[in-house]
């Protein structure tokens, strides 16, 4: 077929696409449906900034004084307001020991699925100290459950995140003071091999264990939040007097919730490392590798309609959005569809639309879906109006 007859045949079926209404334009990021969110707590309600008199209606106070638990407006993670926390070495023992935290009553359900949004900011003078504290925990029942450590918890620990799962610690890097730091637990509250915990960090998922997630009782585990120190009890060695840090956007959520429902909300804007870059075809001058080189001047091409650039980021990463540049961007249009996977196999379409056809810079673009869990972006190209050749010279994902 001639060049002519290829560039009218690809204009004649695009007009047919948009005839038909197949959306070729870009579209924004749906709205997070909120229909599994039990409770926000984000102190934006004049309502719930009760502290220090009193914990928010339907949750529990465990501070003794009047700086225990505040509200701020400064600093803040969403909004205008957040709850600071603050214990010392010297205050009165509250619940049998050393705390200021915010609790859930102890009535959620057997086998209850729940998620749990929320965003720290450890405070400048939270310094390395050679004893642990627990700032989010999960509790068992106060009645009728074995044990009393938490099957839960989210603590610092010699100078790092870390949870205690079970008993056993997992590591999940330095901390940072003075910055917020965004959570998300998924748990499903089982005591056999189908409970689950997930957990992601400032929107990447750092982990993911089947198995049972606590050790029994009529009733699942509870959540707390806040400082418990507990060494200031026991009188173990301690080198700090006085823990500081704030807490906002805790969104909790039922088995309903996904994960977009309930993490602190963000921009759209994080660009994680590509660890890798393929294609379905490719000619040997422009490899796929030259699509993530950041050099606008070099590029991937591939021939034929369904052609697709594939990034893959190394690890499940909350993706929500890629940017990506075109070859001759500026003088032509391309439709392209984006796909996402798990696990490289099985795709889910995210995004479908055209490109603007008049700037060769990379041009952002939202799912459509809002954010998920992905490891894998798939770019596949299906029409311009000059040729069958998909050319991207610069293609990232962007995720929470």
């Amino acid at each position: 077929m001639k060049r002519s007859r290829i560039r009218a045949w690809i204009v004649a079926v695009s007009s047919t696409m948009l005839a038909a209404g197949v959306a070729l334009a870009p579209v924004q990021t749906a709205m997070a449906d909120p229909v599994g969110v039990q409770r926000t707590l984000d102190w934006e309600q004049s309502a719930d900034r009760t502290l220090p008199a009193t914990a928010p209606a339907g949750l529990n106070k465990q501070w003794a004084t009047s700086y225990g638990a505040t509200n701020v407006t400064s600093p803040t993670r969403d909004g205008s307001h957040a709850a600071r926390f603050e214990l010392r070495k010297s205050d009165p023992v509250v619940s049998s020991s050393k705390r200021a935290e915010i609790s859930q009553r102890d009535e959620q359900p057997a086998g209850a699925d729940r998620w749990y949004g929320f965003s720290i900011n450890l405070a400048n003078t939270w310094t390395h100290d050679t004893s642990a504290e627990i700032v989010s925990q999960w509790h068992h029942c106060d009645v009728g459950c074995p044990g009393t450590s938490p099957p839960l918890a989210l603590l610092t620990d010699e100078g790092r995140w870390k949870i205690d799962f079970r008993g056993e610690p997992i590591d999940l890097g330095a901390y940072t003071t003075g910055a917020w730091v965004d959570w998300v637990f998924h748990v499903t509250w089982r005591t056999d091999s189908t409970g689950l915990l997930q957990v992601w960090k400032n929107g990447e998922r750092v982990v993911h264990q089947t198995g049972a997630t606590h050790d029994g009782g009529p009733r699942s585990p509870y959540f707390k939040f806040g400082i418990y120190k507990w060494d200031w009890n026991t009188g173990a060695p301690s080198s700090t007097t006085q823990r500081v840090m704030y807490y906002d956007a805790l969104r909790l959520g039922d088995e309903r919730a996904v994960h977009r429902d309930i993490t602190p909300q963000r921009a759209c804007t994080r660009a994680p490392v590509v660890a890798a870059a393929s294609a379905t075809t490719y000619e040997a001058a422009n490899p796929p590798s030259h699509a993530v080189d950041n050099n606008l001047t070099t590029r991937w091409s591939g021939r034929g309609f369904g052609a697709a650039l594939i990034l893959d980021t190394g690890k499940p990463r909350q993706l929500c959005g890629a940017t990506v540049a075109w070859h001759r961007g500026d003088l032509r249009w391309n439709d392209y569809t984006i796909h996402a996977s798990q696990d490289g196999v099985s795709y889910t379409k995210v995004w479908e639309g055209r490109s603007s056809g008049t700037t060769t810079a990379p041009e952002t673009v939202h799912f459509t879906s809002g954010a998920l869990d992905a490891r894998y972006l798939k770019i596949s190209f299906w029409a311009n109006p000059e040729n069958d050749w998909a050319s991207i010279t610069e293609a990232r994902p962007l995720g929470l």
